[in-house]
């Protein structure tokens, strides 16, 4: 019979739940995959999960045994808690039964910008996180490299940030905490032309040529790019908007800029 964790005050339960919270993800380098395609994904990218816990009713799913031997093979430990204890860790309104915490994934920045052929998106202080998880969800069907998230933007590890990627944070490398001004000057010592998005740019995006090494830069969702980081780049382009809107929202924009990164890679 399999132990049912009863009470909120239990020390994986209270752990888990910590990890709701930034400073608690910062201090154990942990995170957690909440719902079971996130799950899925995460299993099938070999992330490296340290403890799974399941709600009561979720042991009746036929899935349920599939994952249970998948974990043991993996020396995973499992554990379960009655649906109210459970939906106490869960920051979705309703909870899909299962939830795993996993370690922070790391990369090395150096390694991918010094490759040959290279694209990669830089989100400038990027508060969103459903904008910084659309990105990264994009920037994965794209083929980009990397997603590099610059210091005061939305945390990669936030739920919604996370949910928002759709599975996408375990195909592509995404790198956070990194210092605009410092990255662009080394990507420019790395040979990538650094392309800033600018609404007040005479150069549409759509007659950029292709480099074989590039980076575009997104900037603040009410601020856009800061005046001494545009001053950095090498080039800065609009999107040509035809209709009557003023702007695009921050993941719209980078979207657009990215396939057409991927159309001039194709051509």
């Amino acid at each position: 019979m399999k132990e049912i964790i009863s009470s909120s005050s239990n020390s994986n339960v209270k752990y888990v739940k910590s990890l709701q919270m930034k400073k608690s993800r910062d201090e154990y380098g942990k995170f957690l995959i909440e719902g079971e395609k996130l799950f899925v994904e995460a299993l099938d990218y070999k992330v490296p999960i340290s403890m799974v816990l399941i709600s009561q009713s979720y042991t009746e799913s036929s899935k349920h045994q599939e994952y249970a031997a998948v974990l043991s093979e993996r020396n995973i430990p499992l554990c379960y808690a009655d649906d109210k204890v459970f939906k106490g860790v869960c920051e979705t309104d309703t909870p899909q039964g299962i939830i795993a915490v996993a370690a922070k994934l790391e990369y090395d920045i150096d390694s991918i910008i010094s490759k040959d052929k290279l694209s990669l998106i830089l989100l400038h202080e990027l508060r969103d996180p459903g904008n910084v998880g659309t990105i990264i969800r994009t920037a994965d069907a794209c083929g980009l490299n990397a997603v590099v998230i610059s210091k005061g933007s939305a945390d990669l590890y936030n739920g919604k940030t996370i949910r928002a990627t759709m599975g996408s944070l375990f195909h592509i490398p995404v790198i956070q905490g990194i210092d605009t001004a410092e990255i662009i000057v080394k990507l420019k010592q790395n040979g990538v032309v650094t392309i800033g998005a600018d609404p007040h740019s005479s150069i549409s995006c759509i007659e950029l040529p292709y480099h074989s090494k590039s980076a575009i830069i997104i900037g603040n969702e009410s601020h856009g790019i800061s005046s001494g980081i545009k001053d950095m780049l090498d080039i800065n382009a609009t999107i040509p908007m035809p209709g009557r809107a003023e702007s695009l929202n921050a993941g719209i924009a980078a979207s657009i800029l990215m396939y057409e990164l991927y159309v001039r890679k194709s051509l």
